[in-house]
């Protein structure tokens, strides 16, 4: 792309085109039976068979080649690339291109299926299920230069829609994604997977703050009387009513909650609430809707409370560890 349509491109892209990276992967050996060349971001995509990115797609018998939107199709498996679940990809597909509707509404002439023959494997149909749309490019019918930087920077913005959110499905809430990253960089460790921190700092106190509210003002309407702590104490807030003195864990997410939700708990917190059960309350505020930009905003959230809440300690998970290096 030269730098006239880089300019023009970056008009249009939520997130900078220098960001953004590509790779390439022919038809020499064994490498690949489908040939392909992806642009995407290593934050967000570390892999082609990580996250979401744009590929060009050429059919293994040189027919067509595909401008598509798609998800990493395959996962490995005792050494061997291996084709993801259709459901897995599916329900991830569902949700981009409702993430994505205005924007794709605009192009009549894309194509929401692919026909990807392959002679031995069965990557041309792993591709086909992990497809949000494509443009469909004949052997020998290619559009000039023009229509190519045209398709690729609505591709590009499509692409970029998709990583500035934060509710994928099958993936970490990004509140989790963050902690598993700031553990590894505390380790010392090299994040080869490309990861970067999904929330800024002002973004987290956003969430964090709007969470607050939500709790505090749900606990008032039970007749509580409510002092925000978690400045100074291993808990955010400190609830009575008549006799009862209630610990509460707050935490807020953009996420959805399921019943494979996790949240994030220091030490600290852990240890106070196994030693003040039953007085303890979990209360997460999910769905919380994030305005990203200089000044985020969040708003909205749904409330999930569990009380008495008794900390499960086979649920917990060690995100690092500190280790005393005793060699006496």
């Amino acid at each position: 792309m030269d730098s006239r349509a880089r300019t023009a491109a970056n008009t249009t892209l939520p997130i900078p085109i220098e960001t953004l990276s590509v790779q390439a992967r022919d038809h020499i050996g064994r490498k690949s039976e489908i040939p392909w060349v992806r642009v995407y971001s290593q934050d967000h995509s570390p892999s082609a068979t990580q996250g979401w990115y744009v590929v060009y797609l050429f059919d293994a018998y040189g027919t067509n080649v595909h401008l598509t939107l798609m998800q990493g199709s395959t996962h490995v498996v005792n050494g061997e690339y291996k084709p993801r679940p259709r459901r897995e990809l599916k329900v991830r597909v569902d949700w981009a291109r409702n993430a994505l509707a205005d924007q794709l509404e605009v192009r009549l002439d894309r194509v929401d299926s692919l026909a990807l023959p392959s002679r031995k494997r069965k990557l041309g149909a792993a591709y086909e299920a992990a497809t949000v749309t494509a443009f469909t490019y004949p052997a020998g019918a290619i559009p000039d230069e023009s229509v190519l930087e045209h398709d690729l920077a609505h591709m590009l913005a499509m692409l970029s829609t998709l990583y500035l959110r934060l509710d994928v499905p099958g993936e970490p809430s990004p509140e989790v994604a963050d902690a598993i990253v700031a553990g590894e960089r505390s380790a010392g460790r090299r994040t080869g997977r490309g990861q970067g921190m999904r929330l800024s700092a002002p973004e987290k106190t956003a969430i964090e703050k709007r969470a607050v509210k939500v709790v505090i003002e749900h606990l008032r309407a039970e007749g509580y009387q409510v002092k925000d702590v978690g400045a100074r104490e291993s808990y955010d807030l400190d609830a009575t009513r008549a006799d009862e003195h209630l610990f509460v864990e707050v935490k807020g997410t953009t996420s959805r909650w399921g019943p494979d939700s996790e949240v994030i708990l220091t030490r600290n917190e852990v240890d106070l609430h196994l030693r003040e059960y039953p007085n303890t309350m979990l209360a997460v505020v999910h769905s919380i809707a994030l305005k990203r930009g200089d000044e985020p905003a969040a708003s909205g959230g749904t409330l999930h409370v569990v009380h008495p809440w008794r900390v499960v300690e086979e649920n917990l998970t060690p995100l690092t560890y500190r280790y005393l290096v005793d060699e006496r």
